[in-house]
């Protein structure tokens, strides 16, 4: 039996099945010659996946300190502060892949059915991981106060 949605609890682990569907979202995305032609890996779509693929990385780094005193907690709150910043770094080459191909998209041949990247679904699977990390983050802050 099916739990009902507004019954359901987000678990720490939330945050990398998020994460990990998020990655291979925009991998699936970037190596999609219909969406990002090829002569783009190099400089943008690269970017792109290293920042999604970095995050999720630092998110298991984070998860996998096992948190026992001060220094450990501090190492697990810089592995999420570093995954914070890959996320913002997707973020914003995210924006620049839009705003360049969304100007491409009038530069298409005529007669040819282009894929384009819808944005609002990148972007909400973005700000799920995201709120999911800062929440983690602020629950680790409180339940680690007491250690050191």
């Amino acid at each position: 039996m099916a739990i009902p949605k507004s019954k359901r609890s987000t678990t720490p682990l939330s945050v990398l099945v998020e994460a990990d569907i998020l990655v291979c979202y925009t991998i699936q995305l970037c190596t999609d010659e219909k969406r990002f032609p090829k002569r783009y890996r190099w400089c943008l779509t690269q970017q792109i996946v290293n920042s999604a693929v970095e995050a999720k990385a630092n998110m298991a780094k984070a998860n996998s300190v096992f948190v026992n005193d001060t220094e450990t907690a501090k190492l697990r709150r810089l592995y999420q502060q570093k995954a914070l910043a890959e996320l913002a770094a997707l973020s914003a080459t995210m924006d620049t892949a839009f705003k360049t191909f969304s100007g491409l998209r009038d530069l298409g041949e005529p007669g040819r059915a282009q894929k384009h990247v819808n944005i609002a679904v990148w972007t909400s699977q973005l700000d799920k991981v995201k709120t999911l990390l800062l929440a983690w983050k602020k629950a680790d802050a409180e339940k680690y106060k007491a250690v050191g």
